[in-house]
């Protein structure tokens, strides 16, 4: 079944109108019809199937038929702070964090970052691909896009679990606990040309302890995948969601 995203406006009791960018997809690069059925999620863990009513060139009426709460995020949910890495190299990491789960992604600046884009514009790309890789990996709850920011201002306190992968550090792996101690995980991965002296000592300061991702000397985007992927198994959020319910 086809899902979609529901802007709040759109809904008014069991009755919804699309317009816009959703509306479009819809009717002209999907084709659907009057009577047939699709999936609606909101943002907020809610997930509408809705029953086709009118079907016109920019706008969609449909109506409500069912509607199912999804799980809430995990008890350890992963902010990856991305430093900025050049090109398409961060809309293809928005797109997979939110396939991995990741609750947020913090794009930083750091000493080494070459990205000098419209943050701007940026910001809304990163918004729409994370909304098109929710709609195909079937997730309910969005991953948060947060705000560009300085290295030297990310917020340590928020987190019980500080991590940053640094790839001068050879001796200490991931830690293989972290499903032990519950709580917000934030994971750093620095920028093509790596972390500088500086950035390292200012997220050691906020007692971020620094790991290695093995001998090879891994791309920005690869080694953000790789730990975001380990990270999320280690916390338990890749489990099957069966194995919570296991006796």
């Amino acid at each position: 079944m086809r899902r979609f995203f529901l802007p709040p406006h759109a809904l008014t009791g069991n009755r919804l109108v699309l317009t816009g960018s959703e509306a479009h997809h819809l009717v002209t690069v999907l084709r659907l019809k009057s009577g047939q059925t699709v999936e609606l999620f909101d943002g907020q863990g809610a997930v509408h199937t809705a029953l086709l009513q009118e079907v016109e060139r920019n706008r969609v009426i449909a109506e409500i038929t069912a509607t199912r709460q999804e799980p809430a995020v995990a008890g350890s949910p992963l902010t990856l702070a991305q430093c900025l890495l050049k090109g398409k190299k961060m809309d293809v990491l928005v797109q997979k964090a939110t396939e991995l789960g990741v609750h947020a992604f913090m794009p930083l600046v750091s000493r080494y970052c070459e990205n000098h884009g419209d943050r701007g514009h940026q910001q809304e790309r990163w918004q729409r691909i994370m909304l098109e890789a929710c709609k195909q990996c079937r997730r309910a709850t969005p991953m948060r896009i947060l705000p560009i920011t300085p290295l030297a201002r990310l917020d340590a306190a928020a987190y019980v679990h500080r991590l940053v992968a640094w790839e001068e550090e050879q001796s200490v792996p991931l830690p293989a606990d972290l499903s032990d101690q519950p709580g917000p995980i934030c994971l750093v991965v620095g920028p093509e040309g790596g972390l500088h002296a500086d950035d390292l000592q200012t997220l050691q300061q906020g007692q971020f302890t620094a790991f290695s991702l093995g001998p090879l000397i891994l791309r920005g985007e690869t080694a953000a995948l790789a730990a975001a992927a380990i990270v999320q198994f280690l916390s338990g959020a890749l489990h099957p969601a069966q194995a919570e319910h296991a006796p």
